[in-house]
């Protein structure tokens, strides 16, 4: 029994290899749409073929049903067929099946504007344009009703073209029978962007204003191009634009995202003002408005919009939720904070909604009472069990319980035994707290468990050379560091502050300069202050310090500085 199951399988085997060699043999050779179909009625050999390659369709072999469904199209000249396995072939993504199954579907329907439409589509991916052309010229032509669109339709098919100097002259070629259609002039401006032509985009744009004055479609592209240059000059001619065309919501949008961007919230939250109800109202222009209001601290036209937002459906509530527990915790009402913040029982806001929550109850009730509302989060992955020991020794050291914050950090230490993040964090709680050797031993570990952590490195070079101690260490490890993280001021700092130590005040400078350059922070423009002095150069270095401490009056390290060099 079971010898003739797989003798009937071999069988099947044979026959459906025989079937696609039989397949490619009729696909290489040529096609005559002009002779009777070889198939004319549903026999055996029909229903089989079609059998497997619908089978082969739903398991997702899309390239072996599109080679079938050509060859049945052939075979009996069937358009449906010819169709189906074009558009199978697309799936597949088997360009020269699609191809070759478009051509035979309009070959058997002349008359099919679908099908040249699809094979003229085919050849412009390709990078045929040669092919594409009397196709694309014969759409034009014999369709007027949808020439316009068919330009701006062109637009997005050429995008895929890669040498876009080719795309453009094609459709230079394509256009020079339609002078007095905009949208042929915007589809040759378009294609000259593409192609970094600029001066003929814009006299195309230019043409295609007297054609066709205040064509939303081509006032976006050229506000678009403007953008990318200038977006003040972007601004000036979306708000012209605005003036002849107060309805186009289009163009406001754009004008309000351009005035965002450049931080202008006020006049931006005036333009999505009056977008929230117009035809592109959506929850996300109603939550843009209410950004914007927080931006400018009106909280009641925050509240109103963010509910807006709500109410059209905002596809992540929670995101607004913590908005708004921020709003009325602002106003004194506790509870409801809270109660919004109760509403979030998953997702990425998640942790953060904890965390605020305890953060409020800190402030309103206890700091042991915000402890213990995150005792219950015990089970959550290691990451956000560990933004949540972040959060509770910060609570602890912000508010002068420094020893229990470093006593709940070694309580938790064989919980994040191969954490180097937690090595990390609980180092530096050490250092702070002066247990310089602990530091120096959590660091090692980090390093151990994550040889490219760069900012272990870092942190024990720099807590070397700060101290003035095994400088040559310290300047291997932050070069490490440096090689790590190429970029970052901080350890950029950390190297000037080495070489500072070690004598050598130009590269000393050079290096602090450099992270002063990217990031104006105060510890390194104490560091910045404190080189310039030791260089002669005390005025620079007094300003430098003047200017760091009227931004960061409170910082104790800029403070201490400037006390130090008067």
């Amino acid at each position: 029994m079971i010898k003739n199951k797989f003798i009937n399988l071999l069988l099947v085997f044979f026959l459906f290899i025989s079937i696609f060699n039989n397949v490619y043999a009729i696909e290489t050779g040529t096609f005559d749409e002009n002779k009777p179909a070889t198939i004319q009625n549903s026999n055996a050999e029909f229903v089989y073929k079609f059998l497997l390659a619908e089978i082969a369709s739903q398991r997702g072999d899309f390239n072996s049903a599109g080679h079938l469904y050509l060859d049945l199209a052939k075979l009996t000249k069937d358009v449906s067929l010819a169709q189906r396995a074009t558009d199978v072939a697309g799936r597949a993504r088997n360009g020269r099946l699609a191809m070759d199954s478009a051509d035979v579907w309009r070959r058997l329907d002349k008359d099919s504007v679908a099908a040249e439409q699809v094979l003229a589509e085919l050849f412009i991916a390709s990078g045929n344009l040669t092919k594409a052309k009397p196709l694309i010229e014969k759409l034009l032509k014999n369709e007027e009703d949808t020439r316009a669109n068919g330009f701006v339709y062109l637009n997005s098919i050429l995008s895929k073209v890669e040498n876009k100097k080719n795309a453009l002259r094609f459709v230079i070629e394509i256009a020079r029978p339609y002078e007095g259609l905009a949208e042929a002039h915007f589809s040759i401006a378009h294609a000259a962007f593409m192609a970094r032509d600029k001066k003929l985009a814009e006299t195309q744009l230019d043409i295609v204003d007297k054609i066709k004055p205040g064509w939303e479609t081509a006032a976006l592209f050229r506000g678009h191009i403007l953008s990318r240059s200038s977006p003040e000059k972007a601004i000036v001619f979306y708000r012209s634009y605005l003036q002849k065309n107060p309805k186009s919501n289009g163009v406001r949008l754009e004008y309000a995202k351009s005035l965002t961007n450049l931080k202008d919230y006020d006049a931006a939250k005036k333009e999505f003002l009056k977008l929230v109800n117009s035809s592109l109202a959506s929850p996300e222009i109603s939550l843009t408005v209410a950004l914007l209001s927080i931006e400018l601290n009106d909280s009641n036209l925050a509240e109103t919009y963010f509910n807006q937002a709500l109410e059209r459906g905002y596809q992540n509530p929670p995101q607004i939720f913590i908005y708004l527990a921020k709003i009325y915790y602002e106003r004194g009402k506790f509870n409801d904070s809270i109660e919004y913040l109760n509403k979030i029982n998953s997702g990425e806001f998640f942790l953060e909604s904890k965390l605020l929550a305890a953060q409020f109850i800190s402030e309103k009730e206890s700091i042991d009472n915000a402890i213990s509302s995150l005792e219950v989060y015990k089970n959550l992955p290691e990451p956000e069990r560990l933004k949540i020991l972040q959060f509770k020794t910060s609570l602890l050291y912000n508010n002068e319980r420094k020893t229990e914050s470093l006593d709940l950090m070694k309580k938790e230490e064989n919980n994040f035994q191969n954490s180097p993040q937690f090595k990390f964090d609980y180092a530096m709680l050490s250092d702070r707290l002066g247990n310089k050797i602990l530091s120096e031993q959590l660091l090692k570990e980090a390093i151990k468990l994550k040889p490219d952590y760069a900012l272990a490195y870092n942190a024990l070079g720099y807590s070397y050379a700060d101290r003035g101690f095994k400088l040559k260490d310290a300047k291997k490890y932050i070069e490490i560091a440096l090689s790590i993280e190429p970029r970052n001021h901080y350890i950029l700092d950390s190297m000037g502050w080495v070489y500072f130590r070690l004598g050598n005040l130009d590269l000393a400078f050079q290096f602090v300069k450099k992270a002063f350059d990217v990031q104006e922070d105060p510890e390194i423009a104490a560091h910045l202050g404190e080189i310039l002095w030791k260089q002669g150069k005390k005025e620079e270095a007094k300003k430098i310090l003047k200017n760091s401490l009227e931004k960061y009056p409170n910082n104790t390290v800029i403070s201490e500085t400037q006390n130090r060099l008067k």
